[in-house]
């Protein structure tokens, strides 16, 4: 990448699955986004700074998505980043349970690539007009 390239967005992708972190971040670089993929729960936040999304898997061993959350959200408060949080899963349950758990929103169709490019454009599409709004 150039200095004269410009990234749509900086992403933090964090799931247990070395497959899924590269498919992930292969689509979504080749997308145009900037994507740190990363399987450690522990230690992530500091990753943050300059996100502008986090796409988070649920089901992981040791902490699940939800403790991981949590501890992002205090990252993030602690450092003032201001990165949406979206659960990514194909479970229908956690699906309707996003919201519940703390996630601003939900990607789905996990393992879909070109599904999980077009969600992450309507998200950073929606981040954009909120902005505008304030």
């Amino acid at each position: 990448m150039t200095d004269t390239t410009k990234k749509k967005g900086r992403i933090l992708v964090i799931d247990d699955n070395e497959v899924v972190l590269t498919s992930i971040q292969s689509a979504l670089g080749a997308a145009g986004y900037d994507v740190v993929a990363t399987s450690r729960t522990v230690g992530s936040g500091r990753h943050l700074k300059d996100c502008d999304l986090v796409i988070l898997d649920y089901h992981m061993p040791g902490l699940d998505g939800g403790e991981v959350l949590q501890s992002l959200r205090a990252a993030a408060a602690s450092t003032h980043a201001k990165a949406s949080f979206y659960l990514y899963t194909s479970d229908p349950l956690m699906e309707q349970k996003h919201v519940q758990l703390g996630f601003d929103g939900v990607f789905n169709k996990k393992g879909n690539k070109e599904a999980l490019v077009q969600q992450v454009d309507a998200a950073f599409r929606l981040v954009r007009l909120r902005a505008m709004q304030k």
